[in-house]
């Protein structure tokens, strides 16, 4: 996701707010989205069942499919989300996958894949 602050054009993770400080690791989807590594973290371990629910990839751009799987972060109703972060983002399995695969490929990113079975909702 994109903003203006000060003229200065800011890049944030859809999904948590964080602004990018060109260290943190992030990868770009369609329309400017962004997911930071941290997040894609959380993804690979909390995806969901979509169910019934119409929804939209905030990364591909692509409906979500009934019975795929699906990762939004949880929102506590105490805490303001962070001017960064968008309230609708969510992310499809698919592209959980491929940000993964790109992330463990990347010689800049200290991180690789867990294994399957290493990670809960396998």
């Amino acid at each position: 996701m994109q903003r203006t602050e000060d003229g200065l054009i800011i890049i944030s993770c859809d999904f948590c707010g964080t602004d990018w400080d060109e260290v943190l690791p992030m990868i770009e989807g369609h329309h400017g989205s962004v997911l930071c590594l941290e997040c894609l973290k959380l993804a690979l371990d909390q995806l969901a069942d979509t169910g019934d629910q119409k929804l939209e990839c905030t990364m591909c751009i692509r409906p979500v499919a009934q019975a795929k799987r699906h990762w939004r972060p949880v929102r506590d109703a105490a805490v303001a989300l962070p001017a960064g972060a968008n309230p609708q983002a969510l992310i499809c399995e698919g592209c959980v996958n491929q940000a993964a695969g790109t992330f463990s490929k990347d010689p800049d990113v200290d991180w690789k894949r867990p294994s399957p079975a290493g990670r809960a909702g396998s």
